[in-house]
Formats: C-alpha cells, structure tokens, sequence
C-alpha cells in the first residue's frame, strides 16, 4: 500500500448490513457512493465483491452507533451471539473456545481476532471488552478463514485496523461519564515527524466503571472495571517503493464477578453472594512491524511480524458461595509470535498472493486452590506451539463478469504439552503433531452492474493437542475439519441507494472436538466424539432516503445440530442443538442526519433463546433443555455538533431495562444481559 498516495481510505460503514454510504456536498442532488474496502482476506476488495459472509464497520458507524468495544459491535450483528462482558460469544453457533472446554490456559480456540494483523491471546478474546477507541475499521467474518488465516479459524476471524499516521496533523480527545459510575477519557493524534519521509501517531484510552452487580455478602461492587489502552505507530518512508509501519500497544484490564445467584428458583437480577472478591487481570504488550515493498506496479512484497506478551492472573470463588472460604489462584504467562511474508500480484484480471508463515505459541500456567489460608492443590504446567504453513490464493477474472476464486494451505502443527503437577489427578506430558491440507475453490459472476452471485467450497481446521483443564486426564485428542459451502448475492438497485446481501451456508463438521464428563474418573476430558452439521442464511438491506435518513435491517438463521454424539456414560445428544447457539437474530435501525449538526441513531434487536444445558433421564436420553431468554434490545443514540470541532454525544443501552438470561445452567449461578446504561460523551476533533 503506498501510503503518499493513499492514506487507508475506508467509508462509512453499516454493522447489520454491511455496507453504507457517505452523503454528497449540500449542492449536489446526488448521493455519492464511497466503496467499501474488505482487507482481512489479504486481497483488498470492494464489498460488493466480496463472497464471504462479512460484517464491515468503519469509524464513521462505530461513533453513530456508540459502539465502545467489541460487545457493542456483535450485540447487533446476525450470525453472532454474545453476553454482556464478551465472556463468552460466537459465530454460527460455535464458541469463540470452540465445544472443548479446556479452560482458560488453552492455546487453540474457534475464532481468532486480530488487531493491526497481530492475533489476541485466548483471555483477551473471552475478558477484554476489545475497546475500539482510535479504530478504523471492523471486519467481522462469519464461516472458515483457515485457508486465508490459518489456526484458530474454524468458526470465522474478526479483523479490526486502527488508524495508521498520515503526514497531516490530526488529533482528538474525548471524556465521557455513565450510569454505575462509569467515567474516562481518551485522546489520539499525529501528523509528520519528517515531511514526506516520517510520520507517527499515538492514542490513549482510560475507562473505569464500578459495574451494575452488588455482592449481598460484603455490600460491595461485585464486578467494577478498569481498562487501559496505550498505542504508537510510526510510518516510516524510506523510498517511493518501501513502506515501513511499526506499532507497539499496551493494554490493561481488569474486572470482578459478571454472574448473579439464584435463590428460592427466583433470579436475583444483578445481585452475588460470595466472600471472594474475585477478580480476572489481563496485560499484554504487542510490537509489530509491518512492510511492504513494491518490485513495480503489478508486483510487491509483504512481511509482518508481531509478537504478544500477555499476562493473566485472577482470583476466583471456588466455592461461589459466601458459605465456604474456597477460592483459586491463577496465573498465565504467554507469548504469541507470527512472522508472514507475502509476494502478491496485482493486475486488470488477476490478484493473488503466495505465502509462508511461521508462529511459535507459548504459555505457562499454575492454579493453586485455597481452602481458607490452606493449600489444597496445585496445578501447574507449559503448553507450546509452532505453526508452520504455506498457503496462497489466485483471483482470476478469466472472461468478462467471470472470476475463479482458488486457495490452498498447508499447514503443519507441534503441541508440546507438559503438565508438570496436577494434584486432582495425574500429570501428563505429551507431543501432538497435525498435518492439513485445506483447500478453497469459488466462482463469482457478475450477473448485471452490482449485480454479484458467487459460490465457494472450503475446508476449515483446527490442529489436536493435550486437554489442559485443572483436575482432567489430560487426554490428547486429534484435529477436527469442517467444509463448508456457501452461495453468496450482493446487488444494489436505484443508483446504489439500496444495498442487499444474503449469504446461504451449509457446514459439514467431522471429527469435532467435544468435552465430555467421565462418570468412573469424573474427569471433564476432550474427545473427538462428534460429527455435526450447520445450516444457515445471513441477509441485510439498506436504503439512503436522501441524504438525512438511511434505514437498514439484517436477520440470520442458524441451525447447529449434533449428527452423532454418544458421550462415554451412554448419554445420546445426537440431534440436539448447539449449546448456547441462537437460532434466530434479526437487527433494525435508522440513523437520520438533520443539517449537518445534529444526528439521531437507533437500533433494535432481537436474539431467540438458545440452549444452556441438556437435561437426561436414566437412560442417558435427553429428556429436555435448560434455556437463555429470547428478548428484544432497543437503543438510542444522538450527537450534536455544537461547533465545527467540538460534538456532545448521549446514549441509551437496552433503553426499556429488558432483564433477561443469557446462561441457565442449573445450580445458583447464572449469566444475565446488563441492565440500561446510559452516557454522556463530550468530543473534540481538530
């Protein structure tokens, strides 16, 4: 990308339909149409032309929609389901961890999100709130990107870019207050260092909350919150033909107990009772480098290199409970290495890349359970991973309105797990090694002008390893595959005003990777003891009426099932939904813009219920469900520019105070939405 020529230029962006529009000078009677570019696939494309099922959301939605992080940002998106602190989300019905519960020192998940092209660590994806402060551009993709991404990609890949320096000034700043004491203040800014040849940018952002949950036993906030974000880039341009862009960010978060009890069969909405004051810590530090030089004007290189450092600790109520004194100890060291090089080519009827990518995965984990001031076990151990693949793609515009879409990757995986002490059952050290081979084939046509339909085959993976859970055996389990096909349309009709997309998908799943209590042992291993199937569609419509009003609307069906699943103790869950999984999710909104000062949004969604837990009678049948809350979100938003550089902003989050369930498992802990919020933003742009 040659950065004195392009500053990355990204449009107005629509989160439930996936593609928006800016509007024209006053003068002009006609909308303007800015292009939305898709870059998460490593070819850039229109989204007009992009077959897969992808959400796109540019820094113009994330400030009308409100959107503060990633939670804000799946709330409303089809084909993705979630709770209220990201604890746990996921796309067409599978969890972003995946079905094997192996807790949180697991290195392989489901869904992998990246952030300036450096993956996140597991606990971020699952803890962090994911804050988009100072973000360009949000790609959420729902289906198999193990071709394009690799590992950790079986369910989809979430994409986010954050703004990369330009050589004119800019700076921002912002402080906004809320309900449940919810204050902070963020600032970003840059511009040249030295003209033409260096320019650098920095962004800041601090959030605290006291949380909406009470703790009954001590009379405090049970979930208060802290998030910290620190991020420098500096482009560096050392000639016409190189590119240079280096980034570090630090990140903090810190939060308490999201859950409430359940007492008398009755939810205490928003209440605990525990005598733990539980918490879960995150810091992590990413370097990245990223260049790209430019052989001449069809070919040039890419290499990027990342590395993340996290560091995980938390205390937890083991007992969750204020009657016993039981809590755990837990602390992570990890350490997430990538390094990618890329030749690409570009010309009037082919785009393709051809690749090799090294990663070396690591982390240190050590649980220790208290009972009272004494120690009652420890577990403790390292797992590692070295990832190796050669992978490409071959876009081919072989006759007018005609383009062949091929990919392939090899990929070739070592896990090196070794837990040292484990005094709830026995250590175990073992070495697994997956070898896959994952194609993709499509074919798009352009049927008339913005007219596209396209189909597309591919294979989805995700390697073996050693079940890591305190206190199981420690079981290896082998790779499991998905293959995918999906048929795609996109069009848009009188003068691009109105914008449609529907995407129809069918998933095969073999050999998926399951967790599955032991009655002899009592042990929560991980076996390969399932094949499953998903069938869904995925559709969005938008209309500009002029240039004030814009009115959009997205559903999803999904269908996750298991085909044959008989865990060890005989208990048959063969036909029965995905836990967790919604089958229906349907978004509206509107965002109306009145003389150019003064913009009014809002949203309304609604999300079926969705299973949390099977219930079995003596034979090991399914005899029903415990299940989340259907319920409907509505929520309002407005900014009104009071100068031409400062705009005050208010929100209102589940505007009606739905209560509703998002976890039912039995016992008396549950998951619940969070309440109304509501928030004050006072902004300032240069």
């Amino acid at each position: 990308m040659n950065f004195k020529k392009n500053t990355i230029a990204l449009a107005v962006g629509s989160a439930a339909c996936l593609m928006n529009s800016t509007w024209a000078a006053k003068q002009s009677n006609t909308m303007e149409i800015a292009p939305i570019t898709v870059t998460g696939e490593k070819i850039n494309r229109t989204l007009e032309k992009t077959q897969s099922s992808v959400v796109v959301v540019t820094d113009k939605q994330l400030r009308e929609k409100e959107d503060h992080n990633l939670v804000d940002v799946f709330a409303r998106t089809p084909g993705v389901y979630n709770q209220s602190g990201n604890e746990n989300w996921g796309i067409r019905g599978v969890p972003v961890s995946g079905f094997d519960d192996q807790g949180p020192a697991a290195l392989n998940g489901a869904v992998s999100v990246f952030v300036d092209g450096a993956v996140q660590p597991n606990r971020a994806l699952t803890l962090s709130p994911m804050p988009l402060w100072d973000v360009e551009q949000v790609e959420v993709f729902l289906g198999p990107q193990s071709t394009t991404q690799g590992r950790n990609s079986l369910a989809g890949a979430v994409v986010i870019q954050t703004k990369n320096p330009t050589f004119e000034p800019s700076f921002s700043a912002q402080t906004n207050v809320g309900n449940y004491n919810e204050r902070g203040g963020a600032v970003a800014g840059g511009g040249s260092i030295v003209d033409d040849k260096i320019a650098g940018r920095i962004a800041v952002d601090y959030q605290e909350g006291d949380g909406y949950i009470d703790n009954l036993f001590n009379g405090d906030d049970a979930n208060p919150t802290r998030t910290a974000n620190y991020r420098g880039k500096l482009l560096v341009l050392p000639s016409d033909d190189l590119d240079v862009l280096l980034t570090y960010a630090h990140g903090e978060s810190r939060k308490g107990d999201n859950s409430v009890i359940r007492q008398n069969d009755k939810i205490r909405y928003y209440k605990i009772d525990s005598n733990t004051e539980a918490y879960d810590k995150l810091k992590q530090d990413t370097v990245s480098a990223k260049v790209d030089y430019r052989l001449n004007d069809d070919w040039s290189i890419t290499s990027l290199t990342a590395n993340t450092d996290s560091d995980y600790d938390a205390r937890l109520d083991f007992d969750q409970s204020a009657d016993a004194n039981q809590f755990v100890l837990r602390k992570q060291d990890g350490d997430l290495f990538s390094q990618e090089l890329r030749l690409n080519y570009s010309s009037d009827t082919v785009k393709s890349f051809a690749g090799l990518y090294y990663g070396h995965n690591t982390n240190n984990f050590h649980d220790r359970l208290f009972f009272g001031s004494r120690l009652f076990g420890t577990v403790k151990g390292d797992t590692t991973i070295e990832n190796k693949a050669v992978f490409g793609e071959v876009n081919w515009t072989f006759a007018p309105r005609w383009t062949l879409i091929t990919g392939l990757r090899y990929d070739h995986e070592t896990n090196d797990t070794d837990v040292k002490q484990d005094d709830f059952s026995e250590p175990a050290k073992d070495n697994q090694t997956s070898d896959a081979v994952l194609p993709k084939l499509g074919i798009d046509y352009e049927l008339a002008d913005n007219q596209f339909v396209g189909f597309m085959v591919q294979r989805g993976y995700r390697g073996g390893g050693v079940n890591v859970r305190a206190g199981s055996g420690h079981q290896a389990y082998d790779p499991e595959y998905t293959t995918n096909y999906e048929l795609s349309y996109r069009g848009s009709f009188m003068d691009q005003t109105l914008r449609t997309r529907a995407n129809v998908y069918y998933t095969d799943w073999k050999d998926q990777q399951v967790s599955v209590l032991d009655p002899q042992t009592e042990f929560l291993d991980v076996f390969n003891a399932g094949s499953s199937d998903i069938k869904g569609l995925e559709v969005s419509v938008e209309k500009d009426f002029g240039e004030q009003l814009t009115l959009n609307a997205g559903a999803s069906v999904t269908d996750g099932k298991y085909k044959d699943f008989v865990t060890s103790d005989g208990r048959d869950m063969s036909g029965e939904d995905f836990l967790f999984s919604p089958k229906y999710k349907m978004a509206l909104g509107a965002t109306y813009r009145w003389n150019d000062r003064l913009t009014f949004n809002t949203d309304v969604v609604y999300q079926s219920t969705s299973p949390s837990e099977y219930e079995f009678d003596d034979a090991g049948q399914v005899t029903g469900e415990r299940k989340s809350d259907a319920y409907w979100l509505a929520n309002f938003n407005t900014e009104y520019k009071v100068t031409k550089n400062i705009a005050v902003s208010g929100y209102v989050k589940n505007a009606f105070d739905k209560e509703y369930v998002t976890n039912n498992r039995s016992g008396d802990i549950v998951d619940v939405g969070a309440p109304r919020t509501v928030g004050l933003v006072l902004r300032y742009d240069m």
